[in-house]
């Protein structure tokens, strides 16, 4: 009996432990656009070029993979850091890495309502990608976006930029 005992104490310690698992998980789980802002903004015709013109006027010019994140510097952010690397090594010495606080560029913020955020302006100066860097449980588990977002980078024709409002990952 003894035995029986401690096979069903072990089963319910473990059915406990996923449980808290899940709950934990799903609770680091947010969308990136859970309001619809920016796939609202997104609609107007000239979305493309005010965006890269806003980027323009904080000195950001092309050929550059922009990393949106916050002063805080969230934990969800250093996450991106092996993403970051990536697509830089796959761009090439062409692209140059840019970090902008979403504190610092109102607009910026009124656009967007999670970070980090990933934001890439080709050679010819056109907005090329804006969404996250990965989806998943810590932006890990998912699905990793650095191959997608390289292809959209250097596709030809272009044909405007692919903006991914709808993903679910960590996000401050």
């Amino acid at each position: 009996m003894h035995k029986k005992s401690s096979w069903i104490l072990l089963l319910i310690w473990t059915v406990s432990i996923l449980t808290a698992l899940l709950v934990y998980g799903q609770r680091q789980l947010s969308a990136f656009d859970p309001s619809g802002k920016l796939l609202h903004r997104t609609t107007a015709p000239n979305f493309d070029a005010a965006l890269v013109k806003l980027l323009n006027e904080q000195n950001i010019g092309r050929g550059s993979v922009i990393h949106v994140g916050t002063q805080s510097r969230c934990y969800c952010e250093t996450l991106t850091t092996p993403h970051q690397t990536q697509l830089l090594t796959k761009l090439g010495s062409d692209f140059q890495q840019v970090r902008v606080n979403i504190e610092d560029v109102p607009k910026l913020n009124a656009m967007l309502d999670a970070v980090p955020a990933l934001i890439i302006l080709d050679k010819q100066n056109q907005l090329r990608y804006l969404g996250p860097y990965a989806t998943g449980y810590g932006c890990f588990t998912g699905k990793n976006l650095v191959e997608q977002v390289v292809s959209y980078t250097t596709q030809l024709p272009y044909n405007g930029a692919v903006i991914n409002a709808d993903a679910s990952g960590c996000f401050c």
